[in-house]
């Protein structure tokens, strides 16, 4: 079986541990820059995601498992900037997220997909007033601190664990391995070495998730 692993451009961690060998099936990879899991539910969202992904998902393939990484955009930045906007609240655009992240995983099961690999959004990495870097700047409208923006992504991959098991997916959350104990936010270990690069340390996240999909891999041969 081949794990089609795709979501925005954090799925980059995961090609670094395919191409260090750590994954032990093969992985096929569709990336968006940008994709969100709200976008998911409009055609014609600025990325073009649903677009993109469900060319290549669809229609099922009987030899791959897709494995579905997205959030950290939502709940770093775009949850709180259209509940601004739109004076609706940020509960109301969590769930809204949610519900469009999920109604795409039941897209992929109606189409033949016997299940779909759930992975939690990564925890954020721009910290309180940063004022750098290219992804930074684009996000400068939402002032959130990081601790906010943290408890929001736990409870959206809370949220997405009760999906999964819903559907009887495989659900895989790297977040608390991630995080300082001290700080309860992202470990600086963690952090890309290039202080203007918002993605984790796609070696030290990669094997992290490399070891959650080895053993899923492994939960099923048994």
């Amino acid at each position: 079986m081949t794990w089609l692993i795709f979501g925005d451009s954090h799925i980059g961690a995961f090609r670094h541990a395919a191409e260090s060998g750590w994954i032990t099936r093969p992985c096929e990879f569709f990336e968006v820059g940008g994709a969100t899991a709200i976008g998911l539910r409009n055609p014609n969202s600025q990325t073009h995601a649903l677009e993109i992904f469900s060319s290549h998902l669809m229609p099922a393939r009987p030899d791959a498992i897709p494995v579905l990484q997205l959030g950290e955009v939502d709940c770093g930045f775009v949850i709180w900037w259209r509940a601004d906007k739109l004076g609706e609240g940020v509960e109301a655009q969590l769930y809204a997220s949610i519900n469009a992240h999920l109604g795409y995983v039941d897209q992929l099961i109606a189409s033949g997909y016997s299940q779909v690999v759930l992975t939690g959004a990564v925890p954020p990495t721009i910290q309180d007033g940063q004022d750098w870097g290219e992804i930074a700047n684009m996000r400068r409208e939402v002032t959130t601190s990081i601790a906010e923006r943290t408890e929001l992504t736990h409870r959206y991959n809370a949220l997405l664990k009760n999906g999964a098991q819903n559907r009887n997916c495989p659900f895989v959350d790297i977040t608390p391995a991630l995080l300082d104990p001290a700080t309860g936010v992202l470990a600086d270990h963690y952090r890309s070495d290039d202080p203007n690069d918002h993605h984790l340390h796609s070696a030290r996240a990669g094997k992290l998730w490399a070891e959650a999909l080895n053993r899923i891999e492994a939960s099923a041969a048994t």
